[in-house]
């Protein structure tokens, strides 16, 4: 089996650890459901159509599914589920009878008001954080995050790759 590791730098690995961390609390919040006050569990995914729907009423399931980097058939599923809920309902644009738009209802505004004054509440203490940095280490971080996403996006292939590779060194 191939072994291209070599020891890495102990900060890196540090840094490593700890982003890794990061990743797996954001990803066990992201599976939490919460209810709101109004007995009924919205699901992280919901909360996020939710969200954009407010945000961006005049954007149809196509445009809203691009914005949250998930199908249309994903969108259209939560969307569905929301519905039953109580929370948005699906109307054709005028004038355009193929576009779906996603309207809040009473109870989808209030869970989009909920939404939104949770972010402001956990993203003060960042916005504070990132307060504290000049100008050349927030472009720096943002170079940093541009690139981490970028290494993200990547990881279907590498992986492929290196099960490949992996494979390979099996056989011979």
């Amino acid at each position: 089996m191939p072994d291209d590791r070599t020891d890495p730098d102990p900060a890196a690995t540090e840094f490593l650890d700890r982003l890794i961390r990061i990743l797996n609390k954001a990803a066990a919040i992201e599976r939490q459901p919460v209810d709101i006050g109004h007995g009924t569990l919205l699901y992280p995914s919901e909360v996020h159509l939710i969200d954009v729907a407010g945000r961006y009423p005049d954007e149809g399931v196509s445009e809203l599914a691009t914005r949250l980097g998930i199908t249309k058939g994903a969108v259209s599923q939560a969307a569905k589920k929301l519905e039953e809920k109580g929370y948005l309902e699906r109307v054709r644009r005028e004038g355009d009878g193929k576009a779906v738009l996603l309207r809040l209802t009473e109870r989808g505004r209030e869970a989009f008001a909920w939404h939104r004054a949770y972010h402001a509440a956990v993203n003060r203490g960042i916005a504070a954080e990132v307060a504290r940095l000049d100008h050349d280490d927030i472009e720096h971080l943002m170079a940093f995050l541009a690139r981490m996403e970028e290494m993200l996006d990547a990881c279907p292939a590498v992986r492929a790759e290196v099960i490949r590779q992996f494979r390979m060194a099996d056989i011979v």
